[in-house]
């Protein structure tokens, strides 16, 4: 896209060596009108776009100087850059003030102007790219969707679309998924594969979501795809890309992000990165020869001892990774088979409490060391020797309840109390919700509220030093939480005295 150019100078020769030398200096310059007074070029301000203006200081009818503050007084998108015959301390001072991009005297110095168009036009362009990136935030939020300005070259213009899935389900009491992002790079590793002038990443309205929009005319392939999800390493959750094909006008940006998190939703892969086609039908697979082996290992568990039962779970979980199943398939068969296991052994506690357990678990782990990990706890927990009492529950949750009062402006997870008190997180999470009717992060969040809520109403710190000292490094992750849980931000929390 060209950068378009307004030169406002009085002299005829001076105008057209002006004209010439910048659109000669630099080849994404176009000079789309050369002007000889101030008025004239304020009528055409306000009929065209205009990115950057070369005006002079000396100009008939509306000085240069009146013509600067018109600009700065409409709050025009333009840049601009002052010319004068000789330095004047009040023009360069008319200049600073109006917001010009630099003063140049005349005649021009080629070099000098070469340098200035390179300092502009990267301005210019990350600008661009801060708005367009804002248009495409609002198109899925669902703002303006008819009303998104885009650039001059870009009238009607259609996208490609990625979304981008960590995880199976958002948990943000338990990760810093904006921290995550951050080591993945999406940016860095889809340039790879795409020009980063040709794509644009934005956030997604779930905190585990991010979408790239890519030109309809630099859309990768499917093997490329497939290249880009491998470069992005990260063990502790799966990554799940959905592509929709097919050219998706601004104004329809809002339904097809829907669409591709329904489509997300219902096809994540079960521990694996996947890249899936968008397809209205989706797709099927049958699933019954998978069940009939998974009852015939119910069958064989029946004379088994704990260990045995364990190593069960092991052969269940291979057998659904030998191929691709998504993940509310591996999860409805996983519930079957401790289920099912109830029928041929007795258990210490009731199915509907362990279903909750297996749901954590699936939700939270995204290995098969983790899983094997957290079910052979849980297995013995319901089919072995019952170590624990519900009296020795109370009193672990009870301890976990004073270390989180203790600990919470650190960085607690679970997998640290896991650490501290010898227990899988997926267990130490049951007994503290038995006890206290909410997970531990959800706990831990509740006490950060409150606390923040107390340092906001005494007014001394700053927003960000009340982040950091409730547990949040980052400021903006702490006001996002904070909102969810008491609907209003920490800035309005503040100002309103609540």
């Amino acid at each position: 896209m060209k950068i378009r150019v307004l030169v406002v100078e009085d002299e005829p020769p001076i105008q057209r060596s002006i004209c010439q030398k910048i659109e000669e200096s630099n080849e994404n310059y176009i000079v789309v009108a050369a002007i000889d007074n101030g008025k004239d070029a304020i009528q055409y301000l306000k009929e065209y776009p205009v990115d950057v203006m070369f005006v002079d200081m000396n100009l008939p009818i509306v000085s240069g100087k009146e013509l600067l503050k018109f600009c700065y007084s409409e709050k025009l998108p333009v840049l601009p850059v002052v010319l004068s015959g000789y330095t004047d301390f009040e023009y360069v001072k008319c200049a600073v003030a109006n917001h010009a991009v630099d003063y140049l005297l005349k005649p021009l110095n080629s070099q000098e102007l070469k340098l200035i168009l390179q300092k502009i036009e990267i301005r210019i362009r990350e600008q661009q790219q801060e708005e367009k990136i804002q248009n495409l935030t609002d198109a899925i939020k669902g703002f303006n969707t008819l009303q998104t300005k885009e650039s001059n070259s870009e009238k009607n213009p259609s996208y490609s679309m990625l979304l981008i899935s960590l995880g199976a389900c958002p948990y943000e009491n338990e990760r810093n998924y904006r921290e995550i992002f951050e080591k993945l790079d999406l940016e860095g590793n889809f340039s790879q594969i795409v020009s980063e002038e040709n794509f644009w990443l934005v956030n997604g309205k779930n905190i585990n979501e991010k979408i790239i929009f890519v030109r309809r005319d630099q859309v990768p392939d499917i093997n490329h795809l497939n290249q880009f999800v491998r470069s992005l390493k990260f063990l502790g959750l799966t990554i799940t890309i959905v592509f929709y094909k097919d050219a998706v006008k601004v104004s329809d940006i809002f339904a097809t992000y829907h669409l591709l998190q329904k489509y997300a939703r219902k096809h994540v892969i079960f521990l694996k990165n996947s890249v899936l086609i968008y397809s209205p039908e989706g797709f099927k697979s049958d699933y019954t020869d998978l069940r009939r082996k998974i009852d015939c290992m119910i069958l064989q568990c029946k004379n088994m001892n704990i260990s045995d039962i364990t190593d069960s779970f092991a052969e269940l979980l291979k057998l659904l990774t030998v191929r691709p199943i998504t993940q509310k398939e591996a999860v409805r068969n996983i519930k079957y088979f401790v289920s099912e296991l109830y029928k041929v052994h007795n258990g210490h506690r009731e199915f509907f409490e362990v279903e909750e357990d297996i749901q954590f678990i699936l939700e939270n782990y995204y290995t098969k060391e983790e899983i094997l990990k957290e079910f052979d706890f849980l297995l013995k927990d319901i089919f072995g020797i019952e170590v624990y009492d519900s009296r020795d529950k109370k009193i672990i949750a009870l301890k976990m309840k004073n270390y989180l009062d203790e600990k919470f402006r650190s960085n607690v997870t679970n997998q640290l109390l896991a650490a501290n008190f010898g227990f899988v997180p997926s267990y130490l999470v049951s007994i503290f919700k038995i006890c206290y009717g909410l997970t531990p992060m959800d706990y831990l969040v509740n006490k950060r509220i409150d606390e923040a809520k107390v340092l906001l109403e005494d007014g001394s710190l700053k927003i960000k030093d009340i982040a950091r000292v409730v547990g949040y490094e980052d400021s903006l992750y702490f006001s996002k939480v904070f909102k969810k849980f008491t609907g209003v931000s920490p800035k309005e929390y503040k100002g309103d005295g609540v």
